[in-house]
């Protein structure tokens, strides 16, 4: 079996797509010309101005013969683009930053294709239809990427014409944030809702999808399920093994101005497909990054994840309301599917500068005072750590991600974020993930 090509962004960052023709005549598609079709249109034409200058009429029918021929060659193999049907199909799971994504192109009619893929990539594979090809690639960059449309090579037997023309629609390819397995953090999810600790006071349980069974001695009165109860005239409780699910709140900074804070902040350009790029910097897709897979662990774990910007704001379109385990993973889904979307808020800073949460986060937080809640952030000084560790007495079990260019610096902000009792992270965000926690101070 032949081996499926595999291209990936991060072995192609030397090579760059150039034209080598004027633009006027790939405009008007004229770039199809070979030097033969080009030399046969101009003896053509060469030939009918030479006969109306010498009234020569077999001349002329000469020359026009020969610019007929050279009009009709191109417009029989441009117009040839037309008749192919190309089908491109994603075949794996929806894509995300570091997997492989595998494709198909598909072409019902004879023709020679070739796959156009995004910029960074290079050239892709070319096949021979009828028939299909497979590909993987390997995305380094969240966002919405396009594929195609992909190209023909179109000729005439002559050799007048030879070129690459578009042909087929494109695909848009939304791909989400990098997902890693954290096991340097193996304490993240730790609570795990498991036997009677379903039934904490932070647990709320979905009873529409509840069976119910007669009461037995040692059953919690908890457990009792009341109208069940009066409909059989006797004491029913729910099952013990129902769903429930705890929550949590994670909170990610997405202002611009402290992601792009200086010249050690590489900016990232990151495609939305026909739209305007987006602007983040390496600091702010590591940040990403580790809220996804904090994210996924938590859900894995049971718990239903909100997602939140520092001013309170659903950091995805749909914000479920829904308390259940099935719940608890569409959160995390429906926030890795806005990921690829997700933009940095060129916002201005409070006008004390030390609060750095809005008073809708604020708020909220004060409904998990016993629940897990995350912090990623980006730079931050002494007086907004001051102020943030007053948080802790509203907050019990914080674990806070400081995502900075230069950790050694933050020996300060590590003093006053000491005595809130949550665990500190202050790590290099310029890194990889992989790599920063040999450094974290």
């Amino acid at each position: 079996m032949e081996k499926i090509p595999r291209y990936d962004s991060r072995d192609a960052l030397s090579w760059t797509r150039t034209e080598t023709t004027p633009p006027a005549l790939r405009r008007w598609h004229l770039d199809l010309f070979t030097v033969r079709g080009w030399c046969t249109a101009a003896a053509g034409g060469l030939l009918v101005f030479v006969s109306y200058l010498l009234g020569r009429h077999e001349m002329m029918a000469l020359g026009l013969a020969l610019l007929t021929l050279a009009l009709a060659s191109w417009a029989l193999a441009f117009n040839l683009r037309g008749r192919t049907n190309l089908h491109r199909e994603l075949l794996s799971v929806v894509p995300s930053v570091g997997e492989v994504s595998r494709f198909r192109l598909t072409c019902a009619e004879p023709a020679t294709i070739q796959e156009q893929l995004p910029e960074d990539f290079g050239p892709g594979p070319r096949f021979q239809a009828p028939g299909s090809v497979e590909y993987e690639l390997v995305f380094r960059t969240r966002g919405i990427h396009l594929l195609g449309p992909a190209q023909q090579i179109v000729g005439d037997p002559l050799g007048l014409i030879r070129g690459m023309v578009r042909t087929g629609d494109d695909l848009e390819v939304p791909v989400r944030s990098q997902l890693h397995a954290l096991d340097r953090l193996a304490s993240l999810g730790e609570r795990t809702l498991t036997g009677d600790a379903k039934f904490s006071r932070s647990t709320t349980a979905d009873y529409y999808d509840v069976a119910t069974r007669d009461y037995q001695q040692g059953d919690s009165i908890r457990q009792v399920h009341w109208k069940a109860s009066a409909r059989h005239g006797k004491l029913m409780v729910r099952q013990e093994n129902h769903v429930a699910t705890a929550q949590a709140l994670l909170a990610l900074d997405t202002s611009l101005d402290r992601w792009i804070h200086s010249g050690s902040d590489l900016k990232l350009s990151l495609p939305q497909a026909r739209a305007e790029a987006l602007t983040s910097s390496r600091r702010f897709e590591n940040a990403l990054s580790l809220a996804s897979s904090i994210g996924l662990r938590y859900a894995n774990s049971g718990y239903q994840l909100a997602f939140r910007n520092l001013d309170g704001m659903p950091l995805a379109e749909r914000d479920q309301q829904s308390i259940s385990e099935l719940g608890a993973l569409d959160s995390f889904e429906d926030f890795h599917a806005a990921t690829s979307e997700l933009a940095l808020v060129n916002d201005a800073m409070p006008a004390n500068g030390a609060e750095i949460f809005g008073s809708s986060l604020h708020k909220e937080l004060l409904g998990y005072r016993d629940e897990p809640v995350i912090m990623i952030l980006g730079e931050l000084d002494t007086a907004q750590a001051a102020w943030l560790a007053t948080l802790a007495r509203t907050v019990r079990h914080g674990e806070l991600f400081l995502l900075v260019s230069n950790p050694e610096r933050y020996l300060r902000v590590h003093q006053e974020l000491a005595r809130t009792g949550w665990k500190i992270h202050i790590l290099p965000g310029n890194m990889s993930i992989d790599s920063m926690w040999n450094d974290e101070r």
